[in-house]
């Protein structure tokens, strides 16, 4: 088990103080883009209806758990560097830019159209971080990574969608 004192001196490289603070800052901003979409999802998942039912229905619940451990990797990135997370539904609902989901939708089209937004809007929200952390490429790779996975459940609802 790791203890406190164990995360308090991970190794962080080189980073200043300051600059490490704004990669956690960002980091943790993009925590609640990410766990805005794991809730998404779910969200989707339970309540979309029609002819893609079965397929949908699977496929919002792997971008569940996609979303669930890329917000892992983010979130533990922010204690590596010697921050705090802040990933609560509390936390997403802080975030102005973070547009409401339409939770009273259960068509499969709207949904889908819904959660792909999210997808993009979240890959492109990382996309910027990751041409910022030029100088901390841990930050930097975990980004790529991210980006890779929403980019791929993005094309796989736009797929539904054509």
């Amino acid at each position: 088990m790791v203890t406190k004192t164990e995360i308090l001196t991970a190794p962080v490289g080189a980073l200043a103080a300051g600059r490490r603070a704004e990669i956690i800052a960002e980091l943790n901003t993009n925590l609640a883009y990410l766990t805005d979409l794991h809730v998404s999802a779910k969200q989707a998942h339970w309540n979309v209806h029609g002819p893609n039912f079965v397929g949908l229905h699977g496929l919002f619940d792997t971008i569940t758990f996609a979303a669930r451990d890329y917000a892992d990797l983010v979130a533990e990135r922010v204690l590596a560097l010697r921050g705090t997370a802040h990933g609560t539904i509390a936390d997403v609902a802080s975030m102005e830019e973070i547009r409401p989901f339409p939770t009273d939708e259960h068509g499969w089209e709207e949904l889908t159209r819904a959660v792909r937004d999210r997808l993009i809007t979240a890959a492109e929200r990382m996309r910027l971080s990751a041409t910022s952390t030029d100088d901390e490429q841990v930050t930097q790779d975990i980004y790529i990574e991210v980006i890779r996975g929403l980019e791929k459940w993005a094309w796989m609802l736009e797929a539904h969608l054509s």
